[in-house]
Parts: structure tokens; C-alpha cells; sequence
């Protein structure tokens, strides 16, 4: 099938306004590598559509692109109680929870929680819904897990934190994953750490379920 190259191109412009959040027209001009008389056009469109505005000489994306991330968390099925249940996580484990979901050869956080900044132990990194993992997170290898009993882990001896990640089950053929990461000295022990993903475990198989379920309309 013919794709459609006015449609790539705006989607390009949208994701590259997460490298650079106040852009001029050449700027953006030059991280897409397209003409700048093109880039122009396409932000007049959407400036029209009231999807950007026009600060000076740049631009800003406005809340009316939300409609767009709102709709796809809607289709992704991350409901209040989802994000309840990883609001729990993260509190458990004075850290934070994210769900992910495989995105080409990564992980993008579809749903993620922070604890209570008075029960926190270390620092948060900037992230949040949309943000991608690489390849080595612990978020991202376990969604390549097969066997039940595995989990993945990983160790950022700089921050002193430990991420801690099990796949989902299976939903309508979505690879996803739940994972945590907290203080490594809340999770010091083999035993600690077995313990917390068995807690994964049981949690990544319910909120699996929550998931599945048709969206009430």
C-alpha cells in the first residue's frame, strides 16, 4: 500500500518537537530534513487547526494535541484503576511503577506512577507517559521473557537504584511489561527481590486482566 507522504512528514514534525519544545522554522526545518518552505506550510495548517501556536519567531505545541494523547491511552485501556493499581506499586515500594508496551526495537511507558515524595528514597529520573527505554532497561527485556518464572533486573550503581521488571500476559497480542524501580537498599536481599516480583507477578496478571477488558462506553 502507498503511504501517504504529507501525513509522514506532519507526524515527523510532532516528534520532533520533543527534541526541541520551542522550535523556530529552521530549526525544525533541519531536524526533520525537510525545506523550510514546507516546514512553514504544514505549521500554518496546524496552527489553523489550533494544534500549534506561533510565539515570535517559534512555535509551541498547544493543549489540544492532549485530545490526541488522551484518545490513545483510551484505546490502550489504561483506566483510573490501572493507574490505581500502579499508584499502589510505587508506593509500596517507595519508588516508581510503569507499564510499557514494545515500540520498534524499545519500550514506551504507557502508564507510570511516583511515590509520595515523604516515603520516596531516591531521586526520580525525568520520566513519564510516552517517555522510550532502550534496549537494556530492565522495562524493555522483559517483554522478550517467555518462560513465567523469569524476570528481568538492572542496577544503576550511580543513583543506587534497582529496577526490577516481569512481562504481562498476553493482551490481544500487545507486548507488555511491569516493572518498578526503587532504592537498591529497600531491595538488598535475594529474598527482598523475590519477593517483590512475586508481588510483580500477581499484579502484572491482574492489571493484565483490567486491560483486557472491553472499554465501558
Amino acid at each position: 500500500m502507498k503511504s501517504n507522504r504529507s501525513i509522514e512528514r506532519c507526524l515527523l514534525l510532532f516528534q520532533k518537537f520533543r527534541v526541541n519544545t520551542c522550535p523556530t522554522v529552521s530549526e525544525l526545518a533541519r531536524l526533520t530534513e525537510l525545506p523550510r518552505a514546507t516546514v512553514m506550510r504544514f505549521l500554518l495548517t496546524l496552527e489553523g487547526e489550533g494544534y500549534v501556536r506561533r510565539e515570535h519567531e517559534r512555535w509551541r505545541l498547544t493543549a489540544k494535541v492532549l485530545e490526541i494523547g488522551f484518545a490513545a491511552l483510551e484505546s490502550a485501556n489504561i483506566s483510573e484503576l490501572v493507574q490505581s493499581s500502579i499508584s499502589t506499586l510505587a508506593d509500596q515500594f517507595a519508588g516508581t511503577a510503569n507499564i510499557g508496551e514494545r515500540f520498534e526495537d524499545r519500550v514506551i511507558i504507557i502508564a507510570r506512577a511516583v511515590a509520595r515524595s515523604d516515603i520516596r528514597h531516591f531521586l526520580v529520573e525525568n520520566l513519564r507517559v510516552g517517555s522510550t527505554l532502550a534496549q537494556d532497561s530492565a522495562l524493555c527485556r522483559a517483554l522478550s521473557i517467555e518462560a513465567p518464572r523469569q524476570y528481568t533486573s538492572r542496577l544503576y550503581e550511580h543513583a543506587n537504584q534497582l529496577s526490577l521488571a516481569v512481562p504481562m500476559p498476553s493482551v490481544r497480542g500487545r507486548a507488555l511489561s511491569l516493572g518498578i524501580a526503587t532504592s537498591r537498599n529497600g531491595l538488598a536481599t535475594e529474598q527482598q527481590q523475590l519477593d517483590a516480583v512475586a508481588i510483580l507477578k500477581s499484579e502484572a496478571s491482574r492489571i493484565g486482566r483490567i486491560i483486557d477488558l472491553d472499554p465501558i462506553s
